[in-house]
């Protein structure tokens, strides 16, 4: 019941509200009704949705993101494998120094048998 007396003073609110709208309407100049008329058709065209374009750029800006990242990863360094010996033989005294190292250490364990 509540709800229907509600209804009904709404309903006798509004048609007044919308008969003095349409009065008000009706006493525009031609030239305000023209550009109300422009805007109503401009504001329900169908535009494409903006969310639409901001979509496709973050999908872009991330391509690029990981196009240029994957770019800047280092490459896998191929170690060149040089033998000990060569590298003692670059630096003759280190090979001396390892050589009286190896005999003290030969020296020490003979000694202790």
């Amino acid at each position: 019941m509540n709800s229907d007396n509600q209804s009904k003073q709404d309903k006798s609110i509004e048609e007044p509200i919308n008969r003095a709208l349409d009065t008000s309407i009706e006493n525009l100049s031609p030239e305000v009704r023209r550009r109300l008329n422009q805007a109503r058709i401009a504001a329900t065209e169908k535009n494409p949705s903006p969310h639409y374009y901001w979509k496709t750029v973050s999908a872009l800006n991330v391509f690029f993101a990981l196009a240029i990242g994957w770019q800047l990863l280092p490459s896998p360094v191929q170690i060149q494998e040089t033998s000990f010996a060569d590298v003692l033989q670059e630096d003759l005294e280190m090979l001396d120094d390892l050589e009286f190292i190896y005999w003290m250490a030969e020296e020490e364990q003979s000694a202790t048998l």
